[in-house]
């Protein structure tokens, strides 16, 4: 892993991953390199990028798949890596998914329409 700035080429990131106040950027063709500002400053100068928890950040293009585990939880398979969707966020992902054109995903159907009503009465079971 080498320390570097980010790429100016945003599109060579599959995602980004917080450790601290770094953020390890894993490119699609070479190996993680390390940034040295925190993932939500990442996140909010690279456009498109979808959070998917507190430590995980990805560039939708590279998903190609979505599963729902048995435990209310999901991941999304980027680039060969199965990557875990916090619970919490797991409808706002899969909102962003389906608003993407030209995109398939598969294993985007499994996962139903809700509303935050929903959400909020399946987080009190």
């Amino acid at each position: 892993m080498k320390y570097s700035k980010m790429p100016g080429n945003t599109a060579r990131i599959t995602y980004l991953m917080g450790w601290g106040n770094y953020t390890r950027v894993y490119l699609i063709d070479a190996s993680p390199e390390l940034n040295s500002t925190t993932l939500k400053k990442c996140v909010d100068t690279l456009t498109g990028f979808i959070r998917l928890s507190k430590s995980l950040a990805v560039n939708p293009t590279y998903i190609t798949q979505i599963r729902r585990n048995d435990d209310r939880s999901a991941d999304v398979l980027v680039a060969g890596h199965w990557l875990p969707v916090s619970r919490r966020r797991i409808t706002p992902v899969v909102r962003q998914l389906r608003g993407l054109s030209g995109v398939k995903i598969k294993g985007l159907i499994q996962f139903r329409s809700c509303s935050y009503t929903d959400i909020m009465a399946t987080d009190l079971d």
